[in-house]
């Protein structure tokens, strides 16, 4: 199969589920939220962040390695996914008593601490669940992962929603989470090892690959830690130094981002396994296949970005109602933030194909001490606004340090050409939008949507290579 067709089916399994996922996730984050009010909203959306930010310790940066290693070689997937499914379960135990002093260190209320406790048993199920998946991924054979965990998703909206109506209020949900991460994760495990097309070789314990493997997570390790720092401290702190009622705003326009993300999840997860190959066979190859990735996401990413500047707080009434109308402030600064990340998601795992886990590591060493700064500078001064502020400073920087070393390490990535024409079709479609922004917000971002996909056109600004992919991710539906 070749690459594009590859990388056409990958997306379109990877594309379905995560929308599938994205779309459920949502649905139910605005039920909660309009639910539970923005104060325990705001406590929901702390205990999250704060379980995400120790998750590293049982990801230890596994999950990449293992697609990386069993893409490269399908023949011992079953002997690395049994060496480092050992390694994963010690660093369960050093997760839970992390979470443990971490709360002991934070010290929140016992109500926050005990959401806490929830929402960690959560992510600990989902480590292991994506774990599994990370084996379905290596393969290939994405429609597993989708399958799996829209599972999960369907679960936690179903005992969500009957948490909510039997009145069990946040902690109902919490618990909810919990009972959806097991669903998921005894499916997956379950499935994985029935079938006799991912697991069925013999293996044994290699304390040589153990070695090895904690050898090459280690760095693998260090940059999930530095971007879960990065991207989850803004919550931590904004809840030690403001009103509940500002995390719930923030928190609101936070998973706006995080719903929108859905673009660089499909298109670059779905071409790492390819990435992987690509690099120790053709270099070339490798470098324009690249370069069609970054331009279909500047190409997706920019009219988002674009749009939320100017509909940012009618969009947030809409889904979140109007308790949740400050929170536009916040989207306005974190959409400019999502332009960043869309290319900051495959800049970072170019690296990562490449073998510069190290360089990947630094620089996302530095982000961390950028985005603390700037939120300790600016969440005293602006609150919410200052936590979005900080995203922002965190992705500019981001982003020039990988495009950076991207071209000095791996191959150039002609990015400009293809960013001023997009960058027009954009402006015609603000254009339109301001025009158009007292209409209903829904029928305001179809607008725009039309106006720009007819802009790329007559300017050029989708090329021939984009069309194809395009045509073969839609022909794969």
């Amino acid at each position: 199969m070749g690459i594009a067709r590859s990388f056409a089916k990958n997306v379109f399994f990877k594309g379905l589920g995560e929308v599938l996922i994205r779309l459920l996730s949502f649905a139910f984050i605005v039920l909660v939220a309009r639910s539970v009010g923005e104060n325990d909203f705001g406590a929901l959306n702390f205990a999250f962040s704060f379980a995400l930010l120790f998750v590293v310790i049982v990801d230890f940066g596994l999950n990449p390695l293992l697609v990386r290693d069993a893409a490269k070689n399908t023949a011992q997937t079953a002997m690395i996914f049994w060496n480092l499914l050992v390694i994963k379960a010690g660093l369960a135990v050093l997760f839970i008593l992390a979470v443990i002093i971490g709360l002991r260190i934070l010290a929140p209320t016992p109500e926050m601490t005990r959401l806490v406790y929830w929402m960690a048993a959560f992510v600990m199920l989902n480590s292991f669940t994506e774990f599994g998946n990370a084996v379905f991924h290596a393969h290939q054979k994405m429609q597993y992962e989708a399958g799996i965990m829209a599972l999960q998703k369907l679960g936690l909206v179903l005992f969500g929603v009957v948490a909510l109506g039997w009145g069990w209020g946040i902690k109902g949900v919490a618990a909810a989470y919990v009972a959806a991460g097991g669903l998921a994760l005894t499916t997956g495990m379950a499935f994985l090892i029935s079938s006799r097309s991912f697991l069925r070789q013999p293996w044994r314990l290699n304390p040589s690959f153990l070695t090895y493997a904690l050898r090459q997570a280690l760095p693998l390790t260090l940059t999930t830690l530095f971007i879960n720092i990065y991207f989850r401290i803004d919550m931590t702190l904004l809840a030690k130094m403001r009103p509940p009622a500002e995390v719930g705003w923030y928190g609101a326009a936070h998973k706006c981002i995080e719903f929108l993300m859905v673009v660089p999840a499909i298109l670059v997860v779905s071409s790492f396994p390819g990435f992987s190959k690509l690099f120790h066979e053709d270099r070339d190859k490798m470098a324009r296949a690249a370069g069609k990735v970054l331009r279909l996401l500047l190409l997706l990413g920019a009219p988002i970005v674009g749009g939320a500047l100017i509909m940012a707080k009618p969009l947030m009434i809409l889904f979140f109602g109007e308790a949740y109308a400050p929170a536009g402030g916040a989207l306005v600064w974190l959409s400019l933030a999502l332009g960043c990340i869309y290319l900051n998601y495959a800049l970072s795992f170019l690296l990562i194909s490449g073998g510069r886990q190290k360089v990947n590591a630094v620089i996302s060493g530095i982000a961390v001490l950028i985005s603390v700064g700037a939120n300790l500078l600016f969440i005293p001064a602006y609150g919410y606004l200052g936590a979005a502020l900080s995203a922002l400073l965190t992705e500019l920087f981001l982003l020039a340090a990988y495009y950076t070393c991207a071209r000095r390490m791996l191959f150039a990535l002609p990015l400009l050409a293809p960013a001023l024409r997009i960058s027009l079709a954009v402006g015609v479609m603000m254009g339109v939008v301001w025009l158009l922004r007292h209409l209903h917000p829904l029928a305001v971002v179809a607008a725009g949507a039309a106006v720009y996909g007819g802009a790329a056109v007559l300017l050029k600004a989708v090329a021939a290579d984009d069309m194809d992919i395009l045509r073969r991710i839609f022909q794969r539906g």
